[in-house]
């Protein structure tokens, strides 16, 4: 075998290892969670959909699913409004120190989570929001901003600022020439962010128990009681089992409709 062919075998064999690693837990999660056993155990010995059925009847998983869902949504909403228009700042405008006020939105990415959970606990208490539905939305707006600025600046620097002034040209007021011009342009990447951001607040465990008060408990943060309380519950994996499912097939459409790997 030549060295050109045997260098790609072998590269090609590391991908593939790599991979398998990488998805091997996931793999021992989803199968896991068809079995009929009270336990968890792999490989399945019986194939069941009862902890499925369990799961759509528990009212405790039921409920933190709802709020994170809801808690997501609105902080997604939030921060592609708030980056979006803060990256058409940062990309169109003749701003001064525009590095610096970048640097202090990507501010979050650079420190640990359990830094920005300590701190905003410090703050809520203060003002009284610990616990509360807003305090959790700043919160988690805090933590996905930056995703949406990053995705929302790499998406606007590749629009040609001349079309919009051509629109603005032909008599179109400038909130117009965004809508009908820029939006749709951006639109891939407007849906990327809010992707990111909703996935990102979803899966969000460190913050969230600071934050949350016991009528907004999470799911992240449900899961990890009970982990800690009474080990792995069969439950819990068909749960687990369905959100990692959904997730894939949410990166997969990304990936292949608006090349998400291109825009983070």
């Amino acid at each position: 075998m030549k060295a050109p062919a045997l260098k790609l075998a072998l590269w090609s064999l590391f991908v593939v290892a790599t991979v398998v690693f990488l998805m091997s837990p996931i793999a021992v999660l989803i199968f896991s969670a068809f079995d009929d056993g009270k336990f968890f155990r792999f490989p399945p010995r019986m194939l069941s959909l009862r902890w499925f059925e369990a799961a759509f009847a528990s009212a405790e998983y039921q409920r933190s699913l709802f709020n994170s869902t809801v808690l997501g949504l609105i902080a997604t909403a939030i921060s592609v409004v708030i980056g979006t228009l803060a990256a058409m700042a940062l990309v169109r405008s003749n701003l001064n120190r525009k590095v610096v006020i970048e640097l202090l939105l990507l501010a979050p990415l650079t420190l640990p989570l359990i830094v920005w959970a300590i701190a905003l606990l410090q703050i809520y208490a203060r003002l009284g929001l610990s616990g509360s539905l807003v305090g959790l939305v700043l919160a988690h707006t805090t933590i996905t901003l930056p995703y949406v600025v990053r995705i929302m600046i790499a998406t606007l620097s590749q629009i040609d600022p001349n079309l919009e002034a051509a629109g603005k040209s032909l008599g179109a007021t400038p909130v117009r020439a965004f809508l009908r011009i820029t939006l749709p342009l951006a639109l891939p990447g407007l849906l990327t962010s809010a992707a990111f951001s909703f996935l990102v607040s979803f899966n969000d465990v460190v913050v969230s128990t600071f934050i949350a008060g016991s009528s907004w408990i999470t799911f992240p943060v449900r899961l990890y009681s009970q982990l800690r309380g009474q080990g792995i519950d069969p439950t819990t994996l068909a749960i687990g089992a369905m959100i990692i499912g959904s997730i894939l097939v949410v990166v997969l459409v990304g990936e292949l409709m608006f090349k998400w790997s291109r825009r983070v």
